[in-house]
This record gives structure tokens, sequence and C-alpha cells, in this order.
């Protein structure tokens, strides 16, 4: 079968058998993939720092009925600024795990790599990379449909214009405005700004969306939020969301019911 070349970013590489990797990686063409790279382990010219944990590569695949076949891969951005900052690490982990528990094998989805490859390399230059994290998450839940719309009460149909106060329920699946939230025990409280800021960066263009900012107290609260869904909905626990539990040196991260979620664009 013939080779077909994508770029792709890496997840994860597990070492198989004496000589090979099996190497998970989400590319343009092919969305989550898993390849065999024959020999990957004894040669050291083949793949030159190819399978690197969020490396950016261009990768060539033949195609088999069980597992492709990693044929060539050739790194094109190795994200030197995380690899080099433990807690950016981290952040970039969570990334990809949410990336892996998320998305089925063999599915298209070039807007959600725009989105991982572009936050990737934004975590290694902004100084808040838990803001970029919440954003990626938020915005990944989107793009694969397990968000809530933001444009009226799902209970009564108000506007954004027509309440002031506001709870994104991930776990009801709901957007709620004040008058009818209390049946989300769970959620994340929005006043109207915050709310109307929120739908904005929804909106925006992917490579955009990194300019919105948001208070320390709604950062944590939405990591927390989605990873929760993403544990429920999966039915496994997210490892690199306990390791940045430990490294974290701020507070201890709120309930997200109790979370206010004010938002502010930078320049």
């Amino acid at each position: 079968m013939m080779v077909v070349e994508s770029e792709a970013v890496v997840l994860c590489a597990q070492d198989y058998g004496e000589s090979d990797r099996i190497v998970t990686f989400f590319s343009v063409e092919w969305g989550l993939v898993r390849a065999m790279a024959k020999g990957a382990r004894r040669s050291r010219k083949r793949f030159v720092h190819a399978f690197e944990p969020n490396s950016v590569v261009q990768v060539g695949l033949r195609q088999r009925r069980a597992l492709s076949w990693v044929e060539s891969c050739r790194l094109v951005e190795g994200h030197l600024a995380l690899r080099s900052d433990p807690l950016r690490w981290a952040y970039a982990g969570l990334l990809v795990e949410t990336t892996l528990r998320l998305n089925p094998e063999n599915l298209p989805n070039p807007t959600y790599y725009v989105l991982l490859r572009s936050g990737l390399a934004r975590l290694g230059t902004d100084r808040d990379p838990a803001n970029v994290a919440a954003l990626f998450l938020v915005r990944a839940m989107r793009i694969l449909g397990a968000l809530p719309s933001l444009e009226r009460c799902c209970q009564c149909g108000r506007t954004m214009a027509e309440a002031s106060l506001w709870r994104l329920s991930l776990a009801a699946g709901r957007f709620s405005c004040g008058a009818h939230s209390a049946a989300d025990k769970e959620g994340i409280d929005l006043d109207k700004g915050a709310a109307a800021l929120l739908q904005a960066m929804l909106q925006a263009p992917v490579e955009k969306i990194w300019r919105f900012r948001l208070r320390k107290r709604a950062v944590h609260g939405l990591i927390k939020a989605v990873c929760a869904w993403v544990e429920d909905h999966t039915g496994q626990s997210l490892k690199s969301r306990r390791l940045l539990h430990r490294m974290e040196t701020g507070p201890e991260i709120p309930a997200p019911s109790s979370t206010s979620a004010a938002l502010v664009v930078s320049p």
C-alpha cells in the first residue's frame, strides 16, 4: 500500500518487543492514529528525536488493516521551551492526555489539530500556562460537540442581554440564567460580561483565542470542571491532572460551583 504523509503531533510512544515502538499521533490527515515504528529502538539515525511527546513531526504512514507502519518521521518542532519548564510540560501533558481520551481513532478533525498545535506552541511562550490550558479545554469541548450553547438560557430562552447572572454546567450540559440555575448545584457562575466574553472566545478563530485572559479562580474552575467531565465520560482518571495538583504551589483549586469566571482580554 502507498505511503501517505501528514503533519502530526506526537501524543505518546511505548516500547514494543525488543526493537519496535508503537507511536500515537494526532494528525491533520487521519486524526488520532497509532502506528508501529519497526526498529525504532535500535536505529539512532532513522527516527532521530522524532517520537518525543508533544513534538510536531512530518510523518509518513503505510496503512495496514491492523496497525499502520511508520515509514518516515521528521521532526518539525520540538517545543524546547516546554521541555525546560516542568510546569509548562505538565500542562502540555494535560492537553495531550485529554486529546487521547476524547478523540476516536482514524477520524480526521483538522480544526482540533490546529487547536492542539497552536495550544502547545502557546504554552511555551505564554506567561500563564494554566490560562492556555483552560482555553484549550473549553474550545476542545466545543469542537467535539460537548459544550452547551451559550446563546440563551436552555430553560426559559432568555438571551445574554436579558439576564445578568448565568451558570454553565458541563455535567448537566446546560447554560442557564440566574433564575433557572438552582437545579445545577455544580456549575460555573458567570456575570453578563464574563458570559459574553466566553461566548466571544468560542466564536473567535482558533489561532486567536489565546488573547483572552481568565482570572485565576476561573482558570482553575474551568480546568477542574472539564477534567471531571472527561473522567466521568471515559471512566479513566487523568494522570496529568493529578501531577498538576502536586506541582501547583497556589491555593487549593476551588469547586466549579464557587467559581467566579470573570474574563478579560489582553491587548
